[in-house]
Parts: structure tokens; C-alpha cells; sequence
């Protein structure tokens, strides 16, 4: 899989660990109307809140998410 553009940059390749990241956090967006907490996040995907966090990271410097 290239590359992908979204509106104006391009946006890199996410690992598969990122991409249930993405899909479970519009999930739960598409549910409740707002997004989870990490403390949620972190529940849903049982890792633990610093790696929740470092995948949303990663996915912010990706261009997949905005803060």
C-alpha cells in the first residue's frame, strides 16, 4: 500500500496496531458523539495508557488524527 493524501500533505503508512487504533477510536466516536479518553482508549484495546498514547502520537504525526 503507497502513500495516501488527505486534503494537502501526504500521509504515511500506519502499522496494523495503529490502524485498530483509528478504527476503534471512530467507533466509539460514531457511538457516543466524542471521542474516547486514553483512559478508555486504552481499556478498549487492553494495552496500557502510555502506549495508547503513543499510538494516538503516532497517528497525530501521521496526519491520521488532529488534537
Amino acid at each position: 500500500m503507497g502513500q495516501r493524501s488527505r486534503g494537502r500533505r501526504p500521509v504515511q503508512e500506519i502499522t496494523e496496531p495503529q490502524r485498530r487504533t483509528l478504527k476503534e477510536i471512530r467507533l466509539f466516536t460514531n457511538r457516543r458523539g466524542f471521542p474516547p479518553t486514553m483512559k478508555e482508549l486504552a481499556d478498549i484495546l487492553g494495552i496500557s495508557h502510555a502506549s495508547a498514547h503513543g499510538q494516538v502520537n503516532q497517528l497525530v504525526r501521521k496526519g491520521y488524527l488532529k488534537r
